[in-house]
């Protein structure tokens, strides 16, 4: 079993239920179905609360107050949407791309919803059980002070294996130099519960001073571990960590039996222009994900050198 930290896109479903609305007469005013018209185009209640669940509301706060606010910026959007459009900027090929992008965006978000929707919340059973078959995640949790040096990530994975035989961070320093690549030296903290578990063990395994190498949002990082801690995680915490661990598990089972198949005899029919075939998995590498519905873990088995 792995620990996954699941990233689950918010939706605003009623959004997408607009266009079952809009087709009111401009006296809906009146009947609480829209709040506003610019240039005749309906602001409707729902299309206000949509803009709302982007900026929740505090707790206590007024909620009139923040209502205001995000019509405010509904409008604005649509005055400067329509002097865009009025200009010709929506039949710009960037535009097209991008409201293409956009919406594959929002039927994968909104499929990974439904089905995340369906998965059973864990009792306080499975909970405990899943605490106590995991004390490398709990009571033995372990976090690795790190010496750090971070860069952009290589622009293929050729380029990244040239990391592979270098053994320490010196070296790694050298070869950015050589190449001009920019980096920043510092320290970092990697804590288990936030990689994988093989991730875990491979780094804790590492003779000392050995350099790895784990993918990190601002691209790359090349790591040696200056320190082991052990920092039990227990309480509301570790209920916390336990009942995302499982949803994370138990979703990922539902897409792969739900969409995997599908996802697999989709892309065997894919036509590949030469050079832009999937990649090549390197030797010792984790497996690709079975089906893209089932969200990336936070981090992937580290690289080093050997």
């Amino acid at each position: 079993m792995r620990m996954k930290r699941v990233f689950l896109v918010s939706v605003a479903v009623a959004a997408l239920s607009l266009a079952g609305c809009h087709g009111g007469k401009k006296d809906a005013l009146d009947k609480g179905q829209v709040v506003a018209t610019v240039d005749g185009d309906e602001i409707t209640i729902f299309e206000l609360n949509a803009e709302l669940q982007g900026a929740p509301i505090p707790a206590g706060a007024d909620r009139k107050v923040f209502e205001q606010a995000a019509l405010q910026r509904v409008i604005e959007r649509k005055i400067l949407a329509k002097i865009a459009r009025d200009r010709g900027l929506d039949k710009n090929p960037a535009f097209l791309l991008q409201e293409r992008r956009a919406g594959e965006l929002i039927l994968a978000g909104m499929l990974r919803d439904q089905l995340a929707s369906r998965v059973a919340q864990p009792t306080d059973n499975d909970i405990q059980q899943y605490i106590a078959a995991h004390p490398e995640f709990f009571a033995q949790r372990k976090t690795f002070s790190v010496d750090q040096v971070v860069f952009p990530a290589p622009a293929s994975p050729d380029k990244l294996r040239e990391f592979g035989p270098l053994k320490t961070l010196d070296q790694i320093i050298q070869k950015l130099t050589a190449d001009g690549t920019k980096f920043q030296r510092g320290s970092g903290k990697i804590d288990t519960l936030a990689i994988p578990p093989e991730a875990a063990k491979k780094i804790a395994g590492l003779p000392a001073g050995e350099v790895f190498i784990l993918p990190a949002r601002e691209g790359v990082t090349a790591n040696v571990v200056t320190q082991v801690n052990v920092e039990p995680l227990a309480g509301d915490q570790a209920r916390a960590a336990a009942t995302n661990a499982i949803r994370a598990e138990r979703f990922a089972k539902a897409a792969d039996s739900q969409l995997g198949e599908i996802v697999k005899k989709a892309k065997a029919d894919v036509k590949y222009q030469p050079g832009y075939g999937p990649p090549k998995q390197a030797p010792g590498a984790p497996a690709a994900p079975g089906t893209p519905a089932v969200p990336a873990p936070a981090a992937a088995t580290p690289t080093t050198g050997g």
